[in-house]
């Protein structure tokens, strides 16, 4: 009985702390919304382009594009996610940026090191990156081809 009456009191307690902000301005006539556009972009080995010194901080592969819907007031005011897709097992799946996935080099017997993939964005352009933690960023860092989606909101 006392657990339960203590449960009901943390519950009132934390109740009665919550602040409600002020509300936002409301819409006018449905036109004052966001709007969301995917875009896919296929990176090929060959397409993979080095940066930096092998080996050193700050070495990695990346490949840019165009991307005309990346305006400054996007970036400003709207949101823009990142997505790799990657077949794991013969299935697709897509994984946020940044994906960091723990890797082993077998063929020289390394060991074991974390392979990041992130982006970068400018107003019209988004870089794909793909980084070793190692600095050891094979060229290409993958020998097929990789898909990444790219989701843009912004205000209308």
């Amino acid at each position: 009985m006392k657990k339960a009456f203590f449960v009901i009191l943390a519950s009132i307690a934390l109740v009665s702390c919550i602040k409600e902000g002020p509300r936002g301005i409301p819409g006018k006539n449905g036109k004052d919304g966001t709007q969301i556009n995917t875009y896919y972009f296929e990176v090929f080995p060959n397409q993979w382009k080095p940066n930096g010194d092998f080996g050193f901080p700050g070495y990695y592969c990346y490949e840019e594009r165009t991307l005309a819907a990346l305006t400054p007031s996007v970036i400003e005011n709207g949101a823009v996610l990142v997505y790799v897709i990657l077949k794991e097992q013969g299935i697709d799946y897509d994984h946020q940026l940044p994906y960091i996935k723990p890797s082993y080099d077998y063929s020289y017997d390394y060991g074991y090191y974390l392979k990041i993939i992130r982006y970068d964005l400018q107003a019209g352009k988004i870089g794909f990156i793909v980084e070793d933690s190692d600095f050891e960023t094979s060229l290409p860092p993958y020998t097929t081809k990789i898909t990444f989606k790219v989701v843009v909101i912004s205000k209308i």
